[in-house]
């Protein structure tokens, strides 16, 4: 009989990292199935294959708002808008000014080759999606972009910007004052990064630039995990070695509302990757691969093993629905629908069952309807692991921001 230690610190589905997971007995083929497991939760998170990305992205936005899994380097938050505050300044017409602003992004990606983390290292002017468009909507969500609409309204905008900026009202003590409509970035950033940062090809931040990002955090977002993580130098350097956000060592000591919310999104974690092994599972059965048949179906087992741990058993739901919706994104009625399903097979212990390969098999075709992977035309298209990666709501960028901003603090 197979037991497994009770831990603080459990990961996605209640499974224990390598280095504290301990099989009481050394069953060997519970062994297997383990080392199976962990290999699988090393994998990113990536396709969203049976519809659940919504809730994910809720919880990400609760925990870290505005980053992004596509983002890279902290300091682009600042870059970018002094490049633009430059071109806004200059003699460009309005009409070349998008393409402009490519050219002169270009040519930032050029100077910052060499760092870690730069867009354009590897494609180079080839680039099909520029920093600009990755940090758009982070800059606004942090304060830094002080207008509303997309990057594309803010290109066309230009003359309108400029129109205004021009135009200074007359106060009744004499002094000039802008219009708001001009205002397009934060006050401070002129002063705070200076042209010649954009010469200088770092993603370092400066000490007064991490304390700006800082303070522009506790502003905007004051009670999320980001903004408690942040004003610690403890903590922020713990974060490092942190597999996930529920893993970080001072995680009791957060308030309480943070643990409850860090608390849904481990659980909810847990069982999205055990759905998404069924889902596998499923699949490597109707394409009569055997050898991926027995891998899913050893993780699975492996997964079951660890629930009892995991807390998913007497997990309140409601609230957790409730915590959801707190960032104003209702979830569809069959996502809810297909997670109650789900969460009740695994209560009664029927998460490796014909009941959850057909819940699975019929929420993938409900959204994928004639690109399921299950018709048979489509089988081919599986590559042997689809929609894997734990859930992890962008802890990877954020601790990747974490200590860039750390080290600019550091600077000081």
């Amino acid at each position: 009989m197979r037991d497994v230690r009770s831990s603080p610190h459990l990961p996605a589905g209640g499974i224990e990292m390598p280095s504290s997971l301990t099989w009481l007995d050394h069953d060997a083929a519970a062994h297997a199935r383990s080392t199976t497991l962990l290999a699988l939760l090393d994998q990113p998170e990536t396709r969203d294959e049976l519809g659940i990305g919504g809730i994910r992205d809720a919880l990400s936005d609760q925990l870290f708002p505005g980053t992004s899994v596509i983002q890279t380097r902290l300091r682009y938050m600042l870059l970018l808008p002094r490049l633009f505050i430059g071109l806004e300044a200059s003699k460009v017409r309005a009409r070349d000014f998008a393409e402009r602003a490519r050219q002169d992004e270009l040519a930032l990606n050029d100077r910052l080759a060499d760092e870690e983390g730069a867009f354009g290292r590897d494609s180079g002017h080839n680039l099909k999606r520029l920093a600009s468009s990755v940090y758009w909507a982070g800059m606004r969500s942090w304060g830094i972009l002080a207008r509303p609409g997309s990057q594309q309204d803010y290109f066309s905008a230009i003359a309108q910007i400029r129109s205004d900026r021009s135009s200074k009202l007359a106060r009744d003590d004499g002094m000039e004052d802008l219009e708001p409509t001009a205002q397009t970035w934060h006050a401070s950033l002129e002063k705070l990064v200076a042209p010649s940062a954009l010469e200088e090809g770092s993603l370092s931040l400066t000490a007064e630039e991490a304390r700006f990002i800082r303070e522009q955090w506790k502003i905007h977002h004051p009670h999320t995990l980001l903004v408690w993580l942040a004003q610690d130098e403890v903590r922020l350097k713990e974060c490092a070695d942190a597999r996930f956000p529920w893993l970080h060592p001072q995680m009791s000591t957060a308030p309480q509302p943070l643990r409850d919310l860090v608390e849904h999104a481990r659980r909810f974690s847990g069982l999205a990757h055990g759905a998404a092994l069924v889902y596998n599972l499923a699949l490597a059965e109707a394409s009569g691969n055997e050898d991926r048949r027995k891998e899913y179906s050893h993780a699975l087992a492996a997964w079951i093993d660890g629930v009892p741990a995991s807390g998913i058993g007497d997990w309140n739901v409601e609230r957790f629905w409730e915590q959801v919706e707190r960032a104003g994104r209702p979830v569809h009625a069959r996502t809810r629908e297909f997670v109650d399903a789900w969460l009740k097979l695994v209560r009664t212990g029927h998460a490796d069952s014909p009941q959850s390969r057909k819940l699975v098999r019929d929420r993938e075709c409900a959204l994928k309807r004639n690109l399921s992977r299950f018709k048979a035309e489509n089988l081919d298209r599986w590559g042997g692991a689809s929609g894997l990666g734990v859930l992890n709501y962008r802890w990877g960028i954020t601790r990747r921001h974490l200590a860039d901003l750390l080290h600019g603090l550091e600077a000081a």
